[in-house]
């Protein structure tokens, strides 16, 4: 099906960059709802346009921007991985959420969805505490459960910065976070755990707005984003009556091989959300919208969504 395409472009509210956004909308027919998407660390909104192609033919409209420091949201390619010097997280949401007002701008009224792949489900998971009752429902993809070592990750970034500055890209640091993560793949690639799909791995690695280095400073952004997603004040913050989907591979790294993901899902549960499913694909990796099975993975994530519009 054909779609219309438009871009946008506006000020961060963290003032260092413009943030670009993009949206997809069906060429004919009534637009029935509109997914908003944020997309995951070291990425980019291109890596969503046949994700976004699919949701678009089932009649939604689609808005993604590239958050600040990724992608064209950016002055130069040095401020990569770079959001501010202190919480610069909170700068992400805030965006996203002048996004959403984009978008409701255009299609007041509809149903709005939002969609939050990997350190895109943390921002997610941080926007539904802080505007969640704007929200007909929220996907959180590829997301994770609490990190014990979060504090201590903290307080050894804050080391680095000391010595080598906010911009400081650190080898260790990014070793200490992510060096795990392929112990269960062949280890063709050193990016294999992202997906079974030789083709987006090698796309992946080509891809310069790919797998680069947060900064010290973005690192640090990081661990206290999983942090203040993973408290239990989160839990109670979040609308009850939400409908939430977790979805995620059950040989995903980041959340723990569904350890995690379930984790939060059980914590969901038992601070009396009403509305809450989960579902674990067998095999699938971290990016399960770029999976061998990835037609099933957006079939099912569309029927969700239209049963709660």
């Amino acid at each position: 099906m054909a779609t219309n395409v438009k871009e946008y472009s506006f000020k961060s509210t963290s003032g260092l960059a413009d943030i670009y956004a993009k949206s997809y909308a069906p060429a004919e027919g009534e637009v029935k709802g509109v997914i908003q998407i944020a997309h995951g660390m070291a990425e980019h909104h291109e890596r969503y346009e046949w994700f976004a192609g699919l949701l678009c033919d089932a009649g939604y409209a689609i808005f993604i921007n590239d958050h600040l420091g990724h992608g064209k949201s950016v002055t130069s390619d040095s401020e990569l991985g770079f959001f501010g010097d202190r919480d610069g997280y909170l700068f992400l949401v805030d965006d996203m959420h002048a996004l959403t007002g984009i978008a409701k701008k255009e299609y007041p009224g509809k149903p709005f969805i939002l969609f939050g792949h990997s350190m895109g489900s943390f921002l997610a998971r941080l926007y539904t505490e802080m505007y969640g009752k704007e929200l007909t429902a929220a996907v959180y993809c590829g997301t994770a459960g609490s990190n014990p070592a979060a504090d201590m990750g903290v307080a050894l970034i804050n080391v680095i910065e000391k010595a080598k500055g906010n911009h400081f890209r650190s080898s260790f640091i990014n070793n200490i976070a992510f060096g795990t993560y392929n112990k269960r793949t062949e280890q063709r690639t050193p990016f294999d755990w992202l997906s079974r799909d030789n083709a987006v791995v090698d796309k992946y690695i080509a891809d310069k707005y790919c797998g680069f280095l947060f900064t010290t400073a973005g690192y640090r952004d990081l661990m206290k984003l999983l942090k203040a997603v993973n408290r239990s004040d989160w839990y109670t913050a979040v609308p009850a009556d939400l409908p939430i989907y977790l979805i995620a591979g059950a040989e995903d790294p980041v959340g723990a091989y569904g350890k995690g993901v379930t984790e939060v899902y059980n914590t969901l549960l038992d601070s009396l959300h009403t509305d809450v499913t989960i579902k674990l694909y067998p095999g699938d990796r971290h990016e399960i919208h770029n999976e061998l099975d990835k037609e099933t993975v957006v079939a099912d994530l569309i029927a969700w969504i239209d049963s709660k519009i």
